[in-house]
């Protein structure tokens, strides 16, 4: 399993790496286009989610782990408003399940998934893929699948942080 999470898969495949730069460039520019009330951050401390140092989520140091999103948790006047990640699947089974952890600590409406890859075109026997899909706009998260013209996904993304200035 070298580099991989499952025998035979590989954790980040050039396709996987391109999906994620996308992602982070697309956000990166819109966020900066809505002026200084907005800012992203790639990774968030456990302890600022739960606002204490938490018995079990304690590197080997002892500071606290951290959540790392692709395109960044969203923040809107200093307060956490949403997290951007990005899923790329080649195959319909995979661990594009991690992204559901945001449920823990944000409304699903907080919560905007890119889905890209062949592993996330519809079609019957979905494997992990597309249960996830549905799952996430079942509890009202934000997904988009495999949208490659880049003016809706700024158009969708800008619709989606529009809506989180009401969590403020």
């Amino acid at each position: 399993m070298p580099g991989g999470i499952q025998p035979g898969t590989c954790a980040s495949t050039e396709e996987s790496i391109l999906s994620e730069v996308r992602q982070i460039s697309i956000v990166e520019k819109v966020i900066s286009y809505r002026g200084e009330d907005w800012r992203i951050e790639k990774s968030i401390l456990i302890e600022d989610i739960l606002g204490y140092a938490g018995e079990y989520s304690r590197l080997a140091n002892g500071k606290s782990q951290a959540y790392s999103a692709d395109g960044g948790f969203v923040y809107y006047k200093n307060k956490l408003v949403g997290v951007c990640e990005n899923k790329y699947q080649k195959t319909r089974q995979n661990a594009c399940e991690r992204a559901c952890r945001y449920l823990l600590f944000l409304k699903p409406e907080q919560i905007f998934v890119s889905c890209d890859g062949p592993g996330f075109i519809r079609q019957d026997g979905q494997g992990s893929t597309g249960p996830i899909i549905d799952l996430f706009r079942n509890v009202g998260a934000f997904v988009l699948e495999n949208e490659k013209d880049e003016s809706v996904y700024i158009f969708k993304l800008n619709q989606w942080l529009d809506s989180l200035e009401k969590f403020v």
